[in-house]
């Protein structure tokens, strides 16, 4: 199965992005970033499915919450930036 990571801020920003998500009925955990992703040492991301990426975008514009950077995490653990 194909997911997305938004990799937000903070913890906290992550948090926001979840609940944000999940008012609306999108399943979204808050995890640590793979070290294999990231270039800041420790932070967070929320992970989700691809159905819902297009939609969670908007909710995202909507409540005016932007991820730093997204990327595509594939069925085989590999990952790739995706430009939004």
């Amino acid at each position: 199965m194909i997911y997305y990571l938004l990799i937000c801020r903070s913890l906290t920003y992550a948090q926001r992005t979840a609940k944000a998500l999940e008012r609306v009925g999108i399943t979204a955990i808050v995890t640590r970033i793979p070290q294999t992703i990231t270039i800041e040492g420790c932070g967070y991301c929320v992970k989700l499915s691809a159905k819902n990426y297009a939609k969670s975008l908007m909710i995202l514009r909507e409540a005016e919450l932007y991820p730093k950077r997204v990327f595509t995490q594939y069925a085989d653990g590999n990952y790739a930036e995706v430009v939004v």
